[in-house]
Protein backbone atom coordinates (compact mmCIF):
# COMPACT_ATOMS: atom_id res chain seq x y z
CA UNK A 1 0.00 0.00 0.00
CA UNK A 2 1.38 3.72 -0.56
CA UNK A 3 -0.19 7.01 -0.36
CA UNK A 4 -1.21 8.94 -3.11
CA UNK A 5 -1.93 12.63 -3.53
CA UNK A 6 -5.13 14.23 -5.48
CA UNK A 7 -6.47 17.51 -6.89
CA UNK A 8 -9.67 16.91 -7.80
CA UNK A 9 -13.53 18.54 -8.06
CA UNK A 10 -16.75 17.62 -7.02
CA UNK A 11 -20.25 17.69 -8.72
CA UNK A 12 -20.50 21.32 -8.19
CA UNK A 13 -16.74 22.09 -9.61
CA UNK A 14 -15.43 22.73 -6.32
CA UNK A 15 -11.64 21.61 -5.82
CA UNK A 16 -10.97 19.29 -3.46
CA UNK A 17 -7.70 17.56 -2.53
CA UNK A 18 -6.48 15.10 0.22
CA UNK A 19 -4.24 11.46 0.25
CA UNK A 20 -5.41 8.22 -0.13
CA UNK A 21 -3.83 4.84 0.74
CA UNK A 22 -3.97 2.24 -2.37
CA UNK A 23 -2.00 -0.90 -3.87
CA UNK A 24 -1.44 1.61 -7.17
CA UNK A 25 -2.02 4.30 -9.28
CA UNK A 26 -5.50 2.58 -10.99
CA UNK A 27 -6.89 1.14 -7.31
CA UNK A 28 -6.06 5.10 -6.38
CA UNK A 29 -8.05 6.51 -9.08
CA UNK A 30 -11.13 3.96 -8.09
CA UNK A 31 -11.38 4.70 -4.54
CA UNK A 32 -11.54 8.60 -5.70
CA UNK A 33 -14.49 7.72 -7.73
CA UNK A 34 -16.29 6.21 -5.14
CA UNK A 35 -16.12 9.40 -3.47
CA UNK A 36 -18.23 10.85 -6.59
CA UNK A 37 -14.74 13.25 -7.84
CA UNK A 38 -13.76 14.25 -10.84
CA UNK A 39 -9.66 13.26 -10.65
CA UNK A 40 -7.66 16.31 -12.34
CA UNK A 41 -4.01 15.40 -10.89
CA UNK A 42 -2.71 12.28 -8.77
CA UNK A 43 1.04 11.26 -7.80
CA UNK A 44 2.47 8.87 -5.32
CA UNK A 45 2.91 10.81 -2.12
CA UNK A 46 6.31 11.19 -0.31
CA UNK A 47 5.91 14.43 1.93
CA UNK A 48 2.63 16.73 2.05
CA UNK A 49 1.25 19.30 4.38
CA UNK A 50 4.44 19.89 6.08
CA UNK A 51 4.31 16.29 7.41
CA UNK A 52 6.39 13.19 5.78
CA UNK A 53 4.27 10.40 4.59
CA UNK A 54 7.06 7.38 3.64
CA UNK A 55 5.57 5.34 1.15
CA UNK A 56 6.42 2.10 2.96
CA UNK A 57 3.17 1.34 5.04
CA UNK A 58 3.99 1.21 9.61
CA UNK A 59 2.05 -0.94 11.41
CA UNK A 60 -0.15 1.21 13.57
CA UNK A 61 0.53 -0.07 17.51
CA UNK A 62 -2.30 0.41 20.50
CA UNK A 63 0.17 2.38 22.08
CA UNK A 64 -0.19 4.75 18.87
CA UNK A 65 -4.06 4.99 19.25
CA UNK A 66 -3.85 5.90 22.73
CA UNK A 67 -1.55 8.99 22.96
CA UNK A 68 -3.54 10.11 19.82
CA UNK A 69 -6.85 9.36 21.84
CA UNK A 70 -5.67 11.19 24.63
CA UNK A 71 -4.31 14.51 22.62
CA UNK A 72 -7.63 14.27 20.55
CA UNK A 73 -9.80 14.10 23.93
CA UNK A 74 -7.95 17.06 25.15
CA UNK A 75 -8.04 19.49 21.90
CA UNK A 76 -12.03 18.37 21.48
CA UNK A 77 -12.64 19.15 25.10
CA UNK A 78 -10.95 22.85 25.00
CA UNK A 79 -12.96 23.49 22.22
CA UNK A 80 -11.20 23.21 19.27
CA UNK A 81 -12.68 22.06 16.39
CA UNK A 82 -13.17 18.56 14.72
CA UNK A 83 -11.12 19.29 11.54
CA UNK A 84 -8.17 21.68 13.91
CA UNK A 85 -8.01 18.62 16.52
CA UNK A 86 -7.62 15.85 13.53
CA UNK A 87 -5.06 18.18 12.36
CA UNK A 88 -3.06 18.85 15.22
CA UNK A 89 -2.98 15.01 16.46
CA UNK A 90 -1.65 14.16 13.00
CA UNK A 91 1.13 16.69 13.02
CA UNK A 92 1.79 15.48 16.37
CA UNK A 93 2.04 11.86 15.51
CA UNK A 94 5.41 10.17 15.01
CA UNK A 95 3.86 7.19 12.73
CA UNK A 96 3.83 8.14 9.33
CA UNK A 97 0.38 5.56 8.83
CA UNK A 98 -1.43 7.10 11.03
CA UNK A 99 -0.46 10.66 10.23
CA UNK A 100 -1.83 9.41 6.52
CA UNK A 101 -4.73 7.79 8.10
CA UNK A 102 -5.43 10.86 9.99
CA UNK A 103 -4.65 13.80 7.33
CA UNK A 104 -7.73 11.67 5.14
CA UNK A 105 -10.42 11.58 7.34
CA UNK A 106 -9.77 14.76 8.44
CA UNK A 107 -10.16 15.37 4.48
CA UNK A 108 -13.56 13.43 4.90
CA UNK A 109 -14.83 15.60 7.44
CA UNK A 110 -14.30 18.60 4.86
CA UNK A 111 -16.24 16.35 3.01
CA UNK A 112 -19.25 16.02 4.97
CA UNK A 113 -18.61 12.27 6.46
CA UNK A 114 -18.73 12.02 10.29
CA UNK A 115 -14.95 11.20 11.81
CA UNK A 116 -16.35 7.13 12.67
CA UNK A 117 -17.73 6.73 8.92
CA UNK A 118 -13.90 8.35 7.78
CA UNK A 119 -12.20 6.35 10.10
CA UNK A 120 -13.80 3.32 8.91
CA UNK A 121 -12.22 3.68 5.25
CA UNK A 122 -8.97 3.00 7.03
CA UNK A 123 -10.05 -0.47 8.86
CA UNK A 124 -6.55 -1.78 9.34
CA UNK A 125 -5.65 1.91 11.14
CA UNK A 126 -8.65 2.05 13.18
CA UNK A 127 -10.10 -1.09 14.21
CA UNK A 128 -14.15 -1.81 14.37
CA UNK A 129 -13.77 -1.31 18.43
CA UNK A 130 -12.75 2.40 18.24
CA UNK A 131 -14.41 2.97 15.48
CA UNK A 132 -17.66 2.06 16.93
CA UNK A 133 -16.61 4.26 20.20
CA UNK A 134 -16.21 7.36 18.02
CA UNK A 135 -19.70 6.75 16.59
CA UNK A 136 -21.59 6.38 19.87
CA UNK A 137 -19.47 9.61 21.18
CA UNK A 138 -20.64 11.30 17.93
CA UNK A 139 -24.29 10.35 18.57
CA UNK A 140 -24.31 10.96 22.22
CA UNK A 141 -22.55 14.51 22.04
CA UNK A 142 -19.98 12.72 24.45
CA UNK A 143 -16.64 12.41 21.96
CA UNK A 144 -14.25 13.71 24.33
CA UNK A 145 -15.34 10.62 26.82
CA UNK A 146 -15.36 8.05 24.47
CA UNK A 147 -12.18 9.22 23.12
CA UNK A 148 -10.79 9.00 26.70
CA UNK A 149 -13.05 5.35 27.26
CA UNK A 150 -10.98 4.31 23.90
CA UNK A 151 -7.65 5.19 25.38
CA UNK A 152 -7.89 3.88 28.59
CA UNK A 153 -9.17 0.40 27.20
CA UNK A 154 -6.24 0.41 24.22
CA UNK A 155 -3.83 1.09 27.05
CA UNK A 156 -4.63 -1.65 29.53
CA UNK A 157 -4.62 -4.05 26.41
CA UNK A 158 -1.38 -2.43 25.54
CA UNK A 159 -0.18 -3.01 28.63
CA UNK A 160 -1.34 -7.07 28.98
CA UNK A 161 0.11 -7.62 25.51
CA UNK A 162 3.56 -6.43 26.89
CA UNK A 163 3.36 -8.66 29.85
CA UNK A 164 2.46 -11.36 27.64
CA UNK A 165 5.15 -10.76 25.02
CA UNK A 166 7.83 -10.26 28.02
CA UNK A 167 6.88 -13.94 29.43
CA UNK A 168 6.83 -15.32 25.85
CA UNK A 169 10.64 -14.39 25.24
CA UNK A 170 12.14 -17.57 26.82
CA UNK A 171 9.55 -20.12 25.70
CA UNK A 172 9.70 -18.88 22.43
CA UNK A 173 13.62 -18.89 22.19
CA UNK A 174 13.53 -23.08 23.87
CA UNK A 175 10.71 -24.16 21.10
CA UNK A 176 12.44 -22.98 18.29
CA UNK A 177 15.75 -24.53 19.52
CA UNK A 178 14.21 -27.41 20.08
CA UNK A 179 12.17 -27.08 16.78
CA UNK A 180 15.83 -26.71 15.16
CA UNK A 181 17.30 -29.61 16.67
CA UNK A 182 14.14 -31.76 15.84
CA UNK A 183 14.54 -30.67 11.66
CA UNK A 184 18.81 -31.01 12.16
CA UNK A 185 18.29 -34.76 13.56
CA UNK A 186 15.68 -35.41 11.02
CA UNK A 187 17.60 -34.11 7.72
CA UNK A 188 21.11 -35.09 8.90
CA UNK A 189 21.30 -37.55 11.48
CA UNK A 190 18.02 -39.66 10.28
CA UNK A 191 19.66 -40.53 6.72
CA UNK A 192 23.04 -41.56 8.39
CA UNK A 193 21.49 -44.18 10.19
CA UNK A 194 19.02 -45.26 7.87
CA UNK A 195 21.77 -45.92 5.10
CA UNK A 196 23.66 -48.54 8.14
CA UNK A 197 19.97 -49.92 8.56
CA UNK A 198 19.90 -50.98 4.81
CA UNK A 199 23.16 -52.54 5.11
CA UNK A 200 21.32 -54.94 7.42
CA UNK A 201 18.80 -56.21 4.69
CA UNK A 202 15.86 -56.85 7.96
CA UNK A 203 12.59 -55.70 8.72
CA UNK A 204 12.78 -52.47 10.81
CA UNK A 205 10.50 -51.39 13.58
CA UNK A 206 7.59 -49.25 12.85
CA UNK A 207 8.18 -46.65 14.77
CA UNK A 208 11.48 -46.15 13.13
CA UNK A 209 9.56 -46.85 9.27
CA UNK A 210 7.89 -43.90 10.31
CA UNK A 211 10.65 -41.77 11.44
CA UNK A 212 12.46 -42.53 8.20
CA UNK A 213 9.37 -41.54 5.90
CA UNK A 214 9.15 -38.20 7.83
CA UNK A 215 12.38 -37.52 7.06
CA UNK A 216 12.74 -38.42 3.48
CA UNK A 217 9.40 -36.31 3.09
CA UNK A 218 11.03 -33.30 4.51
CA UNK A 219 14.24 -33.90 2.28
CA UNK A 220 12.86 -34.57 -0.57
CA UNK A 221 9.45 -33.34 -0.99
CA UNK A 222 9.87 -29.98 0.76
CA UNK A 223 8.02 -27.76 -1.73
CA UNK A 224 5.07 -30.39 -0.98
CA UNK A 225 4.72 -29.87 2.47
CA UNK A 226 4.89 -26.28 1.99
CA UNK A 227 2.14 -26.15 -0.80
CA UNK A 228 -0.14 -28.48 1.76
CA UNK A 229 0.77 -26.53 4.79
CA UNK A 230 -0.18 -22.82 3.17
CA UNK A 231 -3.34 -24.27 1.30
CA UNK A 232 -4.71 -25.75 5.00
CA UNK A 233 -3.60 -22.23 6.41
CA UNK A 234 -5.04 -20.49 3.44
CA UNK A 235 -8.60 -22.91 4.18
CA UNK A 236 -8.21 -21.92 7.80
CA UNK A 237 -8.87 -18.27 7.37
CA UNK A 238 -10.99 -18.51 4.55
CA UNK A 239 -13.07 -20.41 7.20
CA UNK A 240 -13.20 -18.24 10.01
CA UNK A 241 -13.91 -15.64 8.03
CA UNK A 242 -17.44 -16.67 7.31
CA UNK A 243 -20.31 -15.79 9.95
CA UNK A 244 -20.36 -19.76 10.68
CA UNK A 245 -16.97 -20.23 10.55
CA UNK A 246 -16.28 -17.35 13.05
CA UNK A 247 -18.64 -18.21 15.33
CA UNK A 248 -17.69 -21.57 15.74
CA UNK A 249 -13.88 -20.75 16.47
CA UNK A 250 -14.50 -18.06 19.00
CA UNK A 251 -16.97 -20.79 20.78
CA UNK A 252 -14.07 -22.61 20.60
CA UNK A 253 -11.63 -19.98 21.57
CA UNK A 254 -14.07 -20.11 25.09
CA UNK A 255 -14.31 -23.63 25.77
CA UNK A 256 -10.35 -24.36 24.80
CA UNK A 257 -8.93 -25.99 27.75
CA UNK A 258 -6.36 -24.07 30.18
CA UNK A 259 -6.62 -20.51 27.28
CA UNK A 260 -10.65 -20.74 26.86
CA UNK A 261 -11.44 -19.26 30.51
CA UNK A 262 -8.73 -16.97 29.86
CA UNK A 263 -10.08 -15.62 26.99
CA UNK A 264 -13.63 -15.74 28.27
CA UNK A 265 -12.48 -12.85 31.25
CA UNK A 266 -10.59 -11.10 28.54
CA UNK A 267 -13.70 -10.67 26.62
CA UNK A 268 -16.10 -10.15 29.64
CA UNK A 269 -13.52 -7.62 30.75
CA UNK A 270 -14.09 -5.70 27.09
CA UNK A 271 -17.59 -5.53 27.21
CA UNK A 272 -18.00 -4.48 31.03
CA UNK A 273 -15.09 -1.69 30.70
CA UNK A 274 -16.62 -0.37 27.78
CA UNK A 275 -20.11 -0.88 28.65
CA UNK A 276 -19.20 1.27 31.80
CA UNK A 277 -17.65 3.90 30.36
CA UNK A 278 -20.19 4.47 27.60
CA UNK A 279 -23.16 4.70 30.53
CA UNK A 280 -20.48 7.08 32.88
CA UNK A 281 -20.64 9.25 29.33
CA UNK A 282 -24.57 9.96 29.30
CA UNK A 283 -24.71 7.57 26.77
CA UNK A 284 -28.24 5.86 26.25
CA UNK A 285 -28.51 2.04 27.56
CA UNK A 286 -28.97 0.42 24.34
CA UNK A 287 -26.30 2.12 22.32
CA UNK A 288 -24.11 1.83 25.25
CA UNK A 289 -24.55 -2.17 24.87
CA UNK A 290 -24.18 -2.17 20.78
CA UNK A 291 -20.66 -0.38 21.70
CA UNK A 292 -19.84 -3.04 23.88
CA UNK A 293 -20.95 -6.02 22.08
CA UNK A 294 -18.39 -5.02 18.94
CA UNK A 295 -15.98 -4.09 21.01
CA UNK A 296 -15.51 -7.40 23.38
CA UNK A 297 -13.87 -9.10 20.33
CA UNK A 298 -15.50 -12.28 20.95
CA UNK A 299 -18.66 -13.35 18.68
CA UNK A 300 -20.39 -15.72 20.98
CA UNK A 301 -20.00 -12.68 23.74
CA UNK A 302 -21.62 -10.33 21.21
CA UNK A 303 -24.78 -12.04 20.12
CA UNK A 304 -25.43 -12.76 23.41
CA UNK A 305 -25.48 -8.69 24.34
CA UNK A 306 -27.34 -7.96 21.11
CA UNK A 307 -29.98 -10.34 22.21
CA UNK A 308 -30.07 -8.88 25.48
CA UNK A 309 -30.05 -5.37 24.15
CA UNK A 310 -33.46 -6.43 22.76
CA UNK A 311 -34.84 -7.89 25.49
CA UNK A 312 -33.76 -4.41 27.68
CA UNK A 313 -35.46 -2.41 24.76
CA UNK A 314 -38.95 -4.19 25.90
CA UNK A 315 -38.18 -3.66 29.43
CA UNK A 316 -36.16 -6.32 30.92
CA UNK A 317 -33.21 -5.88 33.12
CA UNK A 318 -29.97 -6.64 31.53
CA UNK A 319 -28.62 -9.11 33.69
CA UNK A 320 -31.16 -11.58 33.28
CA UNK A 321 -30.98 -12.05 29.78
CA UNK A 322 -27.44 -12.53 30.70
CA UNK A 323 -27.48 -15.17 33.20
CA UNK A 324 -29.56 -17.27 30.83
CA UNK A 325 -26.76 -17.21 28.45
CA UNK A 326 -24.84 -19.29 30.47
CA UNK A 327 -21.58 -17.32 28.73
CA UNK A 328 -21.19 -15.05 31.84
CA UNK A 329 -20.13 -15.70 34.89
CA UNK A 330 -22.75 -15.56 38.13
CA UNK A 331 -20.39 -12.97 39.72
CA UNK A 332 -20.45 -10.86 36.54
CA UNK A 333 -24.84 -11.08 36.45
CA UNK A 334 -24.84 -10.70 39.96
CA UNK A 335 -23.15 -7.35 39.89
CA UNK A 336 -24.86 -6.32 37.19
CA UNK A 337 -27.97 -6.56 38.98
CA UNK A 338 -27.17 -5.45 42.09
CA UNK A 339 -25.92 -2.64 40.26
CA UNK A 340 -29.13 -1.65 38.51
CA UNK A 341 -31.13 -1.68 41.14
CA UNK A 342 -28.67 0.79 42.95
CA UNK A 343 -29.07 3.14 40.31
CA UNK A 344 -24.58 2.46 39.93
CA UNK A 345 -24.46 0.46 37.14
CA UNK A 346 -21.48 2.22 35.97
CA UNK A 347 -19.63 1.44 39.23
CA UNK A 348 -20.29 -1.94 39.87
CA UNK A 349 -19.36 -2.29 35.96
CA UNK A 350 -15.78 -0.74 37.09
CA UNK A 351 -15.68 -2.93 39.60
CA UNK A 352 -16.20 -6.34 37.67
CA UNK A 353 -13.45 -4.37 34.74
CA UNK A 354 -10.88 -3.57 37.94
CA UNK A 355 -11.55 -7.35 39.61
CA UNK A 356 -11.11 -9.41 36.09
CA UNK A 357 -7.91 -7.21 34.92
CA UNK A 358 -6.21 -8.30 38.11
CA UNK A 359 -7.22 -11.89 37.41
CA UNK A 360 -6.35 -11.80 33.89
CA UNK A 361 -2.52 -10.76 35.11
CA UNK A 362 -2.51 -13.05 37.25
CA UNK A 363 -3.96 -15.85 34.72
CA UNK A 364 -0.62 -14.42 32.66
CA UNK A 365 1.60 -15.00 34.96
CA UNK A 366 0.68 -18.62 36.36
CA UNK A 367 0.01 -19.66 32.30
CA UNK A 368 3.41 -18.51 31.45
CA UNK A 369 5.24 -19.70 34.52
CA UNK A 370 3.49 -23.20 34.14
CA UNK A 371 4.27 -23.53 30.39
CA UNK A 372 8.43 -23.07 31.10
CA UNK A 373 8.42 -27.01 32.25
CA UNK A 374 5.67 -27.99 30.43
CA UNK A 375 7.53 -27.42 27.37
CA UNK A 376 11.27 -28.77 28.60
CA UNK A 377 8.72 -31.93 29.41
CA UNK A 378 7.25 -31.80 25.97
CA UNK A 379 10.46 -31.27 23.80
CA UNK A 380 12.20 -33.98 26.14
CA UNK A 381 9.88 -36.15 25.08
CA UNK A 382 9.67 -36.01 21.37
CA UNK A 383 13.69 -35.77 21.40
CA UNK A 384 13.60 -39.07 23.28
CA UNK A 385 10.86 -40.27 20.77
CA UNK A 386 13.64 -39.46 18.29
CA UNK A 387 16.48 -41.45 19.93
CA UNK A 388 14.57 -44.34 21.17
CA UNK A 389 12.68 -44.67 17.29
CA UNK A 390 16.81 -44.83 16.33
CA UNK A 391 18.29 -47.00 18.40
CA UNK A 392 15.31 -49.45 18.37
CA UNK A 393 16.84 -51.97 15.93
CA UNK A 394 20.38 -51.27 17.55
CA UNK A 395 18.55 -52.94 20.88
CA UNK A 396 17.64 -56.29 18.43
CA UNK A 397 21.15 -55.78 16.41
CA UNK A 398 21.59 -59.56 17.35
CA UNK A 399 18.51 -61.39 16.09
CA UNK A 400 19.19 -58.79 13.03
CA UNK A 401 22.51 -60.28 12.54
CA UNK A 402 21.79 -63.81 13.04
CA UNK A 403 19.18 -63.43 9.93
Amino acid sequence: MSSFAYTARDRDGNARSGVVDARDVEDAREVIRSRELFVISLKRKSEGDGITIGTRKKKVKLGDLVVMSRQFATLFRAGISVIECLNAVARQSENPTLTAALMDVRQGVLEGLSVSEAMRRHPKVFNEKFVALVKAGETGGVLEQTLEVAADQFDREAELQEKIRSAMVYPAIVVLSAVGVVIFMLLFIVPVFQDVYKGFGAQLPGPTLLLISISDILMHRWLLVMIVTGAIIYAFKRFIATKKGKKLYHRFLLKVPILGPLNRKVAISRFTETLAGGVRAGIPILQALSVAAQTCGNVVINDVVEKAAILVQEGAPLAKPLEQSKEFPPLVTYMISAGEQSGNLDTMLAEITRFYSRDIEYAVTRLTRAMEPLMTIVIGVVVLGILLALYLPVFAMTQVLHK
